[in-house]
């Protein structure tokens, strides 16, 4: 493994650094958090479901190569004037009648439907599995985003709750230095101003981060009342550089996730259903050849009459076998048959469009994540130059002006630029770990890379 490869992994396995003992100190990672909302969401129970009807579908499907039995028995009492089927003649005679039949039917041949229909049902099958795995997917990737929001604002609050706590030691300096004469009334009422409005910053940005843990409770179909700690390892992540950039380029990236994304894939196998519903649909305009074979046996009996041979001696002579074979062939119905041909071709049509569009769409996605994840990276390590720059400035202005050299609004916007920047940087940094995440998922890579189990 070469040093470029380190590098970059280093940020990923930060990700799940602390996988291990998260359970034990009630803390959850991105990949705990991701694996619980998948678990518990609702729309992907749905396709579960959907896709066990897609294998009952294609179980239909197979029966439908096996012969139909079917048996059948009637019993019928007649009186008034019937038929005697001995002598073919009418008669005012009360009869009783009892007959059985057993039969076996087979369709030999029906314009390939049944082999379209088998052929379909596997497409569908694969459609119903990608729809499902692309739904865990999608529901993965809006837990990482909800996640990644969340621990922005919670460092945000950590970074307001420090530049609070500067704005107080210093508004305690210059109220000191005012008792000394060093400082007037001015300076503290600047630097009162400003710790007003870091506290208000404070308190802002803790609302901001209730807010986006509300909203990756919903996203988790969590309790909305049950306490969610965050694992804020990604907070602490170290310097970022150009090394940390993988060899991987945006041609390769896309052409594995046109072989593995299953948004592509539910694309691409619903337009093979749609291909052999139109070769189903020839069917209707040509003939459909079965043939079958049964066995039966009846007994009769005139009510009051003591000729005839008993149950079982009937049954036995008057059981009989046949064979045939059946023929149906379409003439006409109107313009029905050759439509659904048309129509059915069109859908096809359609669907090849959709998967076209498709790849056209996934091509953007990936090029769009690739150019997101350098341009992070890039961003970062110029925001951690400028964090570097921010902080002696602000030290020096500061010092400048706890010796009188400086005024307090100087040590306002030096501290507010520091603020700004920190920010900037732990945005920018959380964003490079989300979008290194999103391209290894086009890459072929699972969203959840270890199954942390998590705490109810």
């Amino acid at each position: 493994m070469n040093i470029n490869k380190i590098k970059y992994t280093t940020v990923i396995a930060l990700i799940v650094a602390s996988a291990g003992d998260a359970g034990a100190q009630q803390v959850w990672s991105v990949d705990s958090c991701m694996e619980y909302a998948v678990e518990h969401n609702r729309t992907v129970r749905q396709r579960v479901y959907e896709v066990d009807n897609y294998k009952i579908d294609r179980l239909t499907a197979i029966g439908n190569f096996l012969p139909g039995i079917s048996a059948s028995s009637s019993l019928q009492y007649n009186w008034g004037r019937s038929i005697d089927p001995e002598t073919n003649t009418y008669n005012s005679i009360s009869t009783f009648n009892n007959s059985y039949t057993l039969q076996a039917s087979l369709t030999v041949f029906n314009g390939g439907n049944i082999i379209n229909q088998l052929r379909k049902s596997k497409a569908a099958q694969l459609m119903g599995k990608a729809a499902l795995q692309e739904e865990r997917d999608n529901t993965a990737l809006e837990t990482f985003q909800a996640y990644i929001d969340a621990l922005y604002y919670y460092g945000s609050v950590r970074l307001a709750r420090e530049k609070l706590a500067e704005s107080s030691e210093l508004l305690r300096l210059t109220r000191r230095q005012e008792e000394l004469g060093l400082k007037g009334m001015a300076d503290v009422a600047q630097v009162e101003a400003q710790y007003a409005s870091d506290d208000y910053t404070l308190t802002n940005q803790t609302n901001l981060y209730e807010s986006a843990m509300l909203t990756l409770k919903q996203q988790m179909n969590y309790p909305i009342d049950a306490p969610l700690q965050l694992d804020t390892v990604l907070l602490d992540m170290p310097a970022v550089d150009l090394a940390m950039l993988p060899g991987d380029t945006q041609q390769e990236v896309l052409s594995t996730a046109l072989m593995s994304n299953p948004t592509l894939l539910q694309s691409h196998y619903s337009s093979e259903v749609s291909r052999f519903d139109m070769k189903k649909s020839w069917a209707n305009v040509m003939p459909t050849i079965s043939v079958y074979a049964g066995i039966s046996s009846s007994y009769y009996k005139e009510l009051g009459a003591h000729t005839y041979a008993d149950y079982w001696t009937q049954m036995k002579n008057n059981f009989g076998q046949y064979v045939g074979m059946s023929i149906s062939i379409p003439l006409f119905s109107g313009f029905e048959r050759v439509n659904s041909v048309r129509k059915a071709r069109n859908s096809y049509r359609i669907a090849q469009e959709q998967y076209e569009a498709q790849k056209e769409e996934l091509q953007k996605l990936v090029a769009q994540a690739v150019l997101d994840r350098n341009g992070f990276l890039k961003e970062s390590i110029q925001m951690e130059k400028k964090v570097k720059s921010d902080a002696v400035a602000y030290a020096v202005t500061r010092r400048k002006f706890e010796e009188g050299l400086m005024t307090s609004l100087d040590v306002q916007t030096s501290a507010s630029t520091l603020l700004e920047s920190r920010v900037g940087l732990l945005r920018s940094k959380l964003s490079f770990v989300l979008k290194c995440r999103l391209v290894d998922y086009y890459k072929g890579k699972k969203i959840i890379k270890k199954n942390n189990g998590y705490t109810d």
